[in-house]
């Protein structure tokens, strides 16, 4: 087949696309203009194809009517304005959608979030719904991905990883709790959903079903680097506040204010466990232990 995925150079893009090489497709990496010609021989390996790419300008349906595959990945987190995000991600994505189902895409598959549930108060959680009624309107699947953690330690794990590494970790959502997804399942059932002509209509989850508490996986994390987790109970009020105050200033930081509110409303259930365990996709329960040193 020949895949082409969008967001190719982020955490979750390079472990696809790297999956979707080793079962022997072509995979067309849709990127940044300036990252597709400054990209080294040794990120090149896999990959069939670059185009660049830009979430706000999609690309035509006459440049993806060659895909018999297109997972759309790309997602500008820097943006935290709500207008900034309908603007950008909400209307850039339902347009790349758009194209590719008028290009005859065999599979069009969107990449969502387990933030993305019926009453989810989190931005990125409601922009990511809109895409999803967009991409089950047109026949596509949106597969809401768990807490990816593994080897490559990127997006939310490898952030908080970072936090268990400061020497006393604010714990924002001690009572909480995560679905996670080992990259190498989320890899493997990408793939399997990818080279599948069943139709999943509604959105499935990429994750265990087995809710890790908050605070166990802060342990786990910290564990998994040699370390004992020293961590106090900060309010998330005060700490959303503080980011917010700061986003204000335009300063980069690690987390978004609104990546709080994912952590302290979590999803109550994984959907579409079921109905993936008929295509022969299930998900190890978490743990880390072959990450310890």
């Amino acid at each position: 087949m020949r895949v082409g995925i969008t967001g190719a150079n982020g955490y979750v893009g390079t472990i696809l696309r790297a999956a979707f090489a080793e079962e022997g497709h072509e995979v067309i990496a849709f990127a940044r203009s300036n990252r597709v010609t400054s990209e080294s021989a040794a990120a090149m390996v896999g990959v069939a194809e670059r185009r660049p790419y830009e979430i706000k300008r999609p690309p035509s349906g006459a440049a993806l009517s060659d895909l018999d595959v297109l997972i759309h990945g790309a997602w500008d987190l820097t943006l935290v304005n709500a207008g900034d995000v309908w603007g950008v991600n909400v209307s850039g994505s339902q347009h790349l959608l758009r194209n590719a189902a008028d290009a005859g895409v065999r599979r069009v598959i969107f990449i969502s979030s387990m933030s993305a549930y019926k009453g989810t108060r989190q931005l990125y959680g409601q922009a990511k719904l809109a895409c999803e009624r967009t991409a089950s309107s047109l026949g596509g699947v949106s597969t809401r991905l768990g807490l990816v953690y593994g080897p490559g330690w990127g997006g939310m794990a490898g952030a908080l990883r970072k936090l268990t590494n400061l020497p006393v970790t604010p714990l924002i959502a001690a009572r909480s709790h995560q679905f996670t997804v080992h990259e190498a399942d989320m890899a493997a059932a990408m793939v399997r959903i990818a080279e599948s002509d069943v139709p999943l209509r509604e959105p499935v989850g990429l994750a265990n079903p087995e809710p890790v508490p908050f605070r166990r996986l802060m342990k786990e994390i910290a564990a998994s680097q040699g370390r004992t987790l020293r961590a106090v109970p900060v309010p998330w009020q005060l700490v959303s506040g503080v980011l917010k105050a700061t986003e204000a200033l335009h300063v980069p930081l690690p987390f978004r204010s609104d990546s709080i509110l994912g952590l302290v409303h979590p999803a109550a259930e994984v959907p579409g466990i079921e109905r993936l365990k008929q295509l022969g996709i299930e998900f190890r329960s978490f743990s880390l232990n072959g990450d310890r040193p």
